[in-house]
């Protein structure tokens, strides 16, 4: 995601998170150096925001390679998140059921930026399935649950999230910005979204959001290959769809906005 002359963010935070994202696990190291490669920043810069998060006790220089890697104030993090772990727990059992009552794959995603973070996956005993991978990233504006997760995102905001020519990649694929704001319309008003090969060709996918506090916190999909999709079975999906991404909102309700 491009900051340059992004008025809707504090460029000097967005910097430095960007920087501690590189921090993937607590056996990675990554030198002055390589951290500016790979966040396209000066070293100048990434030196002081490298200082900053040492000082703040959340990294620390291995002496013997003169690398930094995560340090262990984030063990705090394990009893601090312990209500999301529950409800990614809950979460997964309802995608289970429904990856039982369809038979095709069912994925959770949360949003990254510009991009979905996949979180959770139920996988199709199918031998054609699609191959999306837990942890990796994949475009907001060209899939059903990047669109899910940025239906409730202000529309005068959308160019700041996407300051870029979006790509096309498939000749189904929507990339003017007025296009995605109707799609994401029309979340808010029927609850899903499908990708009909706007993402990857052969790929037919139903979405909803998830919501929490009256927000998208996550969105849910059923990916299918295109040649399984008959009139019978999309109907179905998508009231299957609906119906889970309700039960996972419950949830998060029963779990964080129900007071203890």
């Amino acid at each position: 995601m491009e900051y340059n002359d992004n008025k809707y963010l504090i460029q000097t935070l967005t910097k430095g998170l960007t920087v501690f994202d590189c921090f993937k696990s607590d056996m990675e190291e990554y030198g002055i150096t390589e951290l500016s490669s790979l966040v396209d920043m000066p070293e100048s810069t990434v030196q002081r925001i490298i200082n900053t998060l040492e000082f703040k006790g959340y990294i620390y220089q291995n002496p013997n390679t003169k690398k930094y890697r995560l340090a262990l104030k984030l063990l705090k993090m394990d009893n601090s998140i312990k209500h999301m772990t529950l409800w990614i727990e809950k979460a997964k059992k309802h995608t289970t059921y429904l990856n039982e009552q369809c038979d095709e794959t069912v994925n959770i995603a949360i949003r990254d930026e510009d991009q979905l973070v996949y979180v959770a996956k139920v996988e199709t005993q199918h031998l054609l399935r699609p191959t999306f991978v837990v942890g990796a990233r994949y475009p907001l504006y060209c899939t059903g649950l990047g669109k899910c997760l940025i239906s409730d995102f202000p529309e005068d905001k959308l160019p700041y999230l996407f300051p870029y020519t979006l790509k096309k990649m498939t000749p189904n694929t929507k990339t003017d910005l007025q296009d995605i704001i109707k799609d994401l319309r029309k979340i808010k008003k029927e609850g899903y979204i499908i990708d009909d090969e706007e993402f990857q060709l052969g790929l037919y996918c139903v979405a909803a959001p998830i919501y929490g506090f009256q927000k998208v916190v996550a969105a849910l999909s059923v990916t299918i290959p295109k040649v399984r999709v008959n009139t019978d079975n999309k109907d179905n999906l998508i009231q299957l769809v609906i119906g889970t991404a309700q039960n996972i909102t419950n949830e998060f309700k029963q779990i964080f906005e129900t007071p203890e």
